[in-house]
């Protein structure tokens, strides 16, 4: 339908809808935000800048009484030896058995040792500990032991409720049951 067809009538209400509503927007443009000056330039010096060439770590600074104090708080405090015969131990001993120590700390640590358990003085000597504490309640037993294979099949074929498929007839898969007459008989 064009508007010609419609009548005057019809353009006049049109027109006067548009014209108590508002109208039709005619150029709609976007306006834009304005800007602040201060922080245009801020950003504008913040994305200046160019390729970093020969970039180095920068470590900070180490006070030396601050790693001194750390140093001693790790180590729980100023150590304190008892006599001249701990302080040498305490510089000598390998930490990694007896074997790799002098035979004079050797001598030493099994001058110490021979108060106690014999055990102790092995593991020492070995690095290890080898006599470990046996605590039945977290015993796990025996380690595992193999077992043979099953000597009987996993799986067992007994039949079922389905008779075995013996010929097909027509391409059609049969089971034959020699209960039933295999033809029909009119009797």
């Amino acid at each position: 339908m064009k508007a010609s067809d419609t009548g005057p009538e019809l353009d006049e209400k049109v027109d006067e809808a548009l014209a108590t509503q508002g109208g039709a927007i005619r150029k709609a443009r976007k306006k834009s935000p304005k800007k602040n000056g201060k922080v245009e330039e801020a950003l504008a010096a913040s994305m200046q800048g160019g390729a970093i060439r020969k970039p180095k770590k920068k470590s900070p600074k180490k006070e030396p009484k601050v790693q001194e104090a750390l140093a001693a708080s790790m180590q729980g405090g100023k150590l304190r030896f008892y006599d001249p015969m701990h302080k040498y131990l305490h510089g000598e001993l390998s930490g990694r058995g007896g074997k790799l120590d002098t035979p004079f700390v050797r001598q030493r640590m099994h001058a110490l040792m021979s108060q106690y358990h014999p055990a102790l003085f092995s593991s020492y000597m070995k690095g290890r500990v080898h006599d470990l504490p046996h605590d039945p309640h977290w015993d796990l037993g025996a380690p595992p032991q193999q077992t043979r294979p099953d000597p009987r099949p996993t799986f067992v074929d007994h039949g079922g409720s389905l008779s075995a498929l013996t010929h097909s007839e027509n391409g059609v898969l049969q089971a034959h049951d020699n209960r039933w007459h295999p033809h029909f008989e009119i009797v």
